[in-house]
């Protein structure tokens, strides 16, 4: 519900439709006990079992259908821990001095009460307006090669990563999960509506490894992924890496 109306009132302010977010002003905690508790954080994002299942589908998927971006949009999604708006707005100048700027989101919402079907608004900035610049780890190089490869084969001159036929001309929020949710169902893995775990949960886990593999810096996983630290350890840290817990421990 809070995910909604903070949608709904940041829409508005950024298109001038208000002169204030009465969302950011809200206390919620005073509405604390009239909420149900939430499926804890740890239960919402992809076991290493199942991260490597999901890499492992969507390679082969794009061995069998090359030309398909939202395979590509979705790895490198897990790869930098990006939200799902801020991958397709995602360009080619966007890439340099070894860095990718993250600096756009694709908005999605109603055009009225009378007429729901969704539409797609890209806005120049991110959520909270914390644009960053991620590294291009080995990882991501990788992706970014076989995408570029991708597009010269089909013969793709767009200036955007993960181009489409449509008014902005790249592909959807909704293009990418619907590719993730058909990947689930058939990899087996749960995703239901009483334990949500979505593309989101990439970025818990991408959090989560980043925090582990630095000794607990979560300035350092705030800066790149673009929430504060106070955020990055409330929702997204999931949990301590138990190898390096138990070298720690002993004597």
């Amino acid at each position: 519900m809070r995910g909604i109306l903070g949608t709904v009132f940041k829409l508005s302010y950024n298109e001038y439709w208000v002169t204030d977010n009465v969302f950011e002003r809200m206390d919620f905690k005073k509405f604390r006990d009239m909420l149900t508790r939430s499926a804890d954080k740890s239960d919402r994002i992809h076991s290493d079992e199942e991260l490597k299942k999901i890499l492992g589908y969507i390679h082969e998927h794009q061995q069998k259908y090359p030309a398909y971006l939202p395979s590509y949009a979705l790895e490198l999604q897990i790869a930098m821990g990006l939200r799902r708006g801020e991958i397709p707005p995602l360009r080619w100048e966007d890439i340099h001095d070894g860095h990718i700027a993250i600096k756009r989101e694709l908005l999605t919402a109603k055009k009225s009460a009378d007429n729901q079907k969704e539409y797609f608004r890209i806005v120049n900035h991110t959520k909270n307006n914390k644009n960053r610049l991620f590294p291009l780890t080995g990882t991501v190089k990788d992706i970014l090669g076989r995408l570029k490869q991708c597009h010269q084969r089909n013969g793709l001159k767009s200036a955007y990563l993960f181009p489409a036929h449509n008014e902005n001309g790249i592909i959807t929020n909704n293009t990418v999960y619907g590719f993730y949710r058909r990947m689930c169902n058939k990899l087996g893995i749960p995703i239901s509506r009483e334990l949500i775990k979505g593309t989101h949960s990439f970025r818990r886990n991408a959090i989560t490894r980043v925090v582990n593999n630095t000794g607990g810096d979560v300035i350092l996983a705030a800066q790149l992924f673009g929430n504060s630290p106070e955020v990055a350890m409330k929702h997204y840290y999931t949990k301590a890496d138990e190898e390096k817990a138990l070298r720690a421990l002993e004597m």
